[in-house]
């Protein structure tokens, strides 16, 4: 498989080739950010668990997550010249409602709170760098069971979620369309030890100059596992990727971004829940940061006597 440095490198030289648009003006971004927060109620980061328990229940969540240079340009060399995208800081606020104990309807609005990095000049192409904070594509979904074991070791679900252009370009929050994202999820658990996965489409517009860097449409998924010490804790790993789809340059620009996260959840209450991770890239696919953190908060509307999620 071909580094993303000479995947890059390959894309800047076909892009500056072939359009004669690329050093009339700077090629802007795209939608980076891979980590997708999961609904609220999930007792991921970015899968889903799939509990939907109640009726018209609320439930609002906020996660902040800082990636470090998620974005870093090549020549076709291999060398590095330059962090297009060095520091985010993401801010994602949710509100869902639980319908019928079998599915949610969720809407994500995120807002980039940092955004910096340097712009980039390679031949004839110029990569415009973040121009500062901006409000991102807002997301909305629904998620329902199609399937459930009585023992609750499996679970699956479909779902789309929807993404509103509402972010910029030029901010590296959002493609310049809009984004349709049809998934498959399953999840489950069995004594102390809980589980769950999702496969996805994201439907993800693409540059008719095949000159931007949005990768186009995209295979994407997430896999988790962890273990309960005790009723109120849940430790463990979770993997997600993606992998374009698209043809042409696009294509070369975006390479396959996986990213290895690691979170501790903790349930207070039978309505508060934190959570803290870590997530480090393992390759060099664009959106991919050399380092993640992430924070979040959930809190839970629940009639009284009504069981929090973990038991």
């Amino acid at each position: 498989m071909l580094s993303r440095a000479v995947r890059i490198g390959l894309g800047v030289t076909l892009c500056a080739a072939l359009s004669p648009r690329a050093h009339a003006q700077p090629i802007s971004g795209f939608a980076d950010d891979r980590f997708e927060p999961a609904g609220a109620d999930s007792a991921w980061m970015n899968a889903e668990s799939l509990k939907f328990d109640g009726h018209l229940r609320p439930v609002a969540a906020f996660v902040t997550e800082w990636g470090w240079r998620p974005l870093v340009v090549y020549n076709a060399q291999g060398h590095s010249v330059g962090h297009l995208v060095s520091n985010q800081v993401f801010g994602h606020l949710d509100a869902a409602v639980m319908v019928w104990n079998r599915a949610r309807v969720d809407l994500n609005l995120p807002v980039v709170l940092v955004n910096s990095g340097d712009a980039t000049q390679i031949g004839t192409a110029s990569y415009a760098a973040p121009d500062g904070a901006a409000v991102g594509d807002v997301r909305l979904g629904v998620d329902g069971i199609v399937y459930q074991r009585p023992d609750g070791q499996f679970v699956g679900a479909v779902g789309i979620q929807l993404f509103i252009p509402t972010g910029r370009t030029q901010s590296f929050t959002s493609d310049g369309g809009f984004r349709f994202w049809p998934r498959l999820s399953a999840a489950g658990d069995r004594g102390a030890f809980s589980w769950a996965a999702r496969l996805g489409l994201q439907v993800r517009p693409s540059d008719g100059c095949a000159c931007n860097l949005a990768p186009g449409t995209e295979i994407d998924g997430a896999l988790a596992g962890g273990w309960r010490p005790r009723p109120q804790w849940l430790i463990g790993p979770e993997l997600i990727w993606s992998h374009s789809v698209a043809s042409g340059a696009a294509a070369l620009h975006a390479g396959t971004p996986l990213e290895l996260m690691l979170g501790g959840h903790y349930t207070a209450t039978p309505e508060w829940t934190f959570t803290l991770g870590l997530g480090h890239g393992l390759t060099n696919g664009a959106g991919t940061p050399a380092f993640r953190m992430l924070a979040g908060v959930q809190y839970s509307f629940r009639r009284s006597g009504q069981a929090p999620r973990s038991e």
